[in-house]
């Protein structure tokens, strides 16, 4: 029997079926008439699971705007203007590339948190300009003060003393042996007295005693010379002073070595720096030795 009529009788018998329970009761709405569609005697396969859906890449973030928020941060801390402004130029940039990326780049919220910070602080360091530039001038003007006024520092019994500028003061681990001990540590400048009683060391000249402290320093020293002594006066007494250069523990220094007759005592002073400080900084130290004074 050709396919048609196999597919035309099997409907005729199905709707004949179906008549047939109506009449025994069932419901008329069963009564329905299949689409004329063609079986050709297979089927269906079970209906496979959707795929899971792709998952989409997360935009990344921009480092124009981590940048940003970093240097707005160090800003409040150590950077200042320094950072403040790169902050903001980041801030602008990212923002810019965000808007541009179609949604490869992320961040604005980074982003914005910088700029804000980083204008706040700028706004914070233009109001601070003044304060900083009135802090800077009293700084200098204290240290200009500091620098041309003059004290007198005296040793402990208060019988001997120089006069030196405000930032010099007592350093009372330069010698064991000195009555008065001096320096400006920052510039590495020095300066000692050691007093010698001439009942302690009888028929010693101011010549005799000055040249012994003298060699006796040159032995101390490595690859020393020293110069010729010159006669000078100092608070009224009769001194000599030489200078004395060397290695002393592996710092080449310069010691201006000045010895004073006062009458009952040789004052050994000693003032001294560094080799290389010693053009710009050896016509203060004599300065300062000039101004030893000795009360009897």
């Amino acid at each position: 029997m050709p396919g048609g009529s196999i597919h035309r009788a099997f409907y005729f018998w199905f709707f004949c079926a179906r008549a047939s329970r109506v009449g025994e009761g069932a419901p008329r709405h069963e009564l329905a008439i299949l689409p004329l569609t063609r079986y050709n005697g297979e089927m269906p396969d079970e209906i496979p699971p959707l795929p899971p859906p792709v998952p989409q890449p997360l935009p990344r973030t921009a480092p124009a705007a981590i940048w940003s928020l970093v240097l707005a941060i160090l800003s409040f801390f150590c950077g200042w203007l320094i950072t403040a402004i790169p902050a903001v130029i980041c801030g602008h940039i990212a923002r810019s590339k965000i808007r541009k990326s179609g949604g490869a780049l992320g961040g604005t919220g980074i982003a914005t948190a910088g700029l804000i910070l980083g204008y706040i602080a700028l706004v914070l360091g233009v109001m601070g300009i003044p304060l900083l530039v009135s802090m800077i001038q009293s700084d200098r003007e204290r240290l200009h003060r500091l620098a041309t006024e003059r004290k007198a520092i005296a040793s402990d019994d208060g019988k001997i003393w120089v006069t030196v500028t405000g930032m010099w003061t007592k350093i009372p681990e330069l010698n064991k042996q000195a009555s008065l001990q001096v320096g400006y540590k920052d510039e590495r400048l020095y300066l000692i007295v050691i007093t010698d009683a001439k009942a302690d060391v009888p028929d010693l000249t101011l010549e005799t005693h000055h040249k012994l402290t003298r060699d006796r320093m040159l032995q101390k020293m490595k690859n020393a010379s020293a110069t010729q002594p010159v006669s000078l006066t100092i608070d009224g007494h009769p001194a000599l002073q030489d200078e004395i250069s060397g290695t002393e523990k592996g710092t080449n220094v310069v010691f201006l070595h000045t010895t004073v007759d006062d009458g009952d005592d040789f004052q050994q002073i000693l003032a001294w720096t560094l080799k290389s400080r010693w053009p710009q900084q050896n016509q203060l130290l004599r300065e300062i030795t000039r101004t030893f004074r000795c009360e009897k």
